[in-house]
């Protein structure tokens, strides 16, 4: 065990059910002398405590021994055995506020601490118990929200992330050998030069880790949600669609051009898909600086987002060259949506726009639809989630998915570290040259899976977690 902070040997204490009304709450005691602690509230413990053995009586108010706190069930681990790899103890108290509350007020008189959040987990990292990368995948089962996101995040539990991560350790390592044997022997006089193997080798990382960078535009998906942006002119009914999709009002609608400045962002869930729908600001030329700014953003989030919905207003004259713009502008991950279809009493405009779609090649990412009556947003739903997995990069369901931003950081510079050290052996240059490229390389693979302690790099990790994990 290394012990990194201050604070680090105190016994920690905090409730790690959400707080409120329930039938139980469980709160969680970690640290050396953990059990002798607890013991001062529970007479019942008997002399020869066994680990991972659920023990049922009442815990004492230890200033007022008459007193009952609560009947607990209270679970032992031993140092070595338990989540933190600290003699811990979780006790099962009746849910409520008033109840969980008084045992945590006793368990801190008697000398624990308020656990800050995240410390167990981080203490779990400190003693072994994980590595970062799996730290961070208990956040990550925590708030995931679908299927895939919890599917994604035990596998990272699992270690298998950390996995492919050591095998890049393990080939840099490899690689760094192989030269520092050639400098070895250049002392000597003797001139060994990389081998085919080398290269290959380092090729084969090379796409390795692009493979691993490549993943994480469909891993951050998984994790926070597709984030979908509609655009379109002002009064094309972009806030009407939004608050349509969402079943809710939550953009404000008025017939005057120009209403919302500023993004508006709304989460939503279809078959198993988290949606962040953003709605923008409409895009026209405008002398106001408020709606300028509200613009500038539209077109941020319009070349940001994973999938955007451009509405178009049939009942406006010029939808057709408005069209024209957004497709010769836009790209793959547009779809068009062709809106207020219940006004076409005739059919007319739904005909022109169906054959203008067809002419810019467009149809199979065209919708037509009303935001008023709600018509054809289920078909939009559809289109948006099957061009979602249509999307996907190929591959099958073993492949990992990179979800957090820092990794993706830590790879690309593993990636330029990499690419210098084979432009330089394919220069036949220095030996050192190629080892000090290498040497950077194993150094951002040790800080990534927390092998290389770096307080900014701890504090970024556990500052997301709730108080009590």
């Amino acid at each position: 065990m290394i012990s990194l902070r201050a604070g680090d040997q105190d016994v920690i204490a905090a409730l790690s059910t959400a707080p409120g009304i329930g039938a139980i709450a469980v709160l969680r005691v970690s640290g050396p002398q953990a059990w002798a602690l607890i013991r001062k509230l529970a007479p019942f413990l008997p002399q020869q405590i066994e680990s991972h053995r659920a023990y049922f009586g009442r815990l004492i108010d230890p200033q007022n021994p008459s007193e009952v706190l609560d009947e607990v069930l209270l679970t032992t681990f031993a140092q070595g055995r338990s989540f933190t790899g600290e003699e811990s103890v979780e006790i099962s108290t009746h849910g409520g506020i008033d109840l969980p509350e008084r045992v945590l007020q006793s368990i801190l008189g008697l000398g624990a601490r308020l656990a800050q959040p995240g410390e167990f987990t981080y203490r779990a990292f400190v003693n072994g118990r994980m590595d970062l990368v799996q730290a961070e995948a208990v956040l990550e089962a925590i708030e995931s929200r679908s299927r895939e996101a919890s599917r994604v995040a035990l596998r990272h539990l699992k270690g298998e992330l950390s996995r492919h991560y050591s095998e890049i350790e393990d080939t840099l390592l490899w690689m760094g050998a192989h030269i520092e044997a050639a400098i070895d022997f250049s002392s000597e006089g003797i001139e060994l030069k990389p081998s085919i193997e080398l290269r290959t080798r380092g090729e084969q990382l090379r796409d390795q880790l692009q493979r691993l960078i490549d993943s994480y535009q469909q891993g951050r998906v998984v994790a926070q949600g597709l984030r979908v942006a509609l655009v379109g002119a002002p009064n094309a009914g972009k806030s009407s669609l939004l608050n349509a999709l969402v079943g809710e009002d939550r953009a404000i609608v008025t017939p005057e051009a120009g209403t919302t400045r500023d993004l508006i962002e709304v989460e939503s869930r279809f078959r198993g898909l988290d949606l962040r729908w953003m709605d923008t600001a409409g895009l026209r030329e405008s002398e106001s600086v408020a709606e300028q700014l509200g613009i500038e953003k539209s077109l941020r989030a319009r070349a940001e987002a994973d999938f955007v919905v451009v509405v178009l207003d049939l009942s406006s004259p010029d939808w057709r060259n408005r069209l024209g713009d957004f497709v010769r502008s836009g790209h793959s991950r547009e779809v068009y949506v062709f809106n207020k279809v219940d006004l076409d009493q005739s059919g007319e405009w739904t005909a022109a726009s169906e054959a203008e779609a067809e002419a810019l090649g467009i149809s199979s990412r065209s919708f037509w639809i009303s935001a008023a009556s709600k018509q054809g947003l289920e078909q939009l739903l559809v289109g948006i989630e099957q061009a979602y997995r249509r999307s996907l990069r190929g591959g099958s369901g073993d492949d990992v998915l990179v979800t957090q931003a820092r990794h993706v950081e830590s790879l690309e510079r593993i990636q330029e570290a990499l690419r210098k050290a084979l432009l330089l052996i394919e220069k036949e240059a220095s030996p050192e040259l190629v080892a000090f490229e290498l040497k950077a390389g194993v150094q951002e693979i040790h800080r990534l899976l927390g092998k290389e302690f770096h307080e900014q790099v701890i504090d970024r990790v556990f500052k997301e977690f709730c108080l009590g994990k």
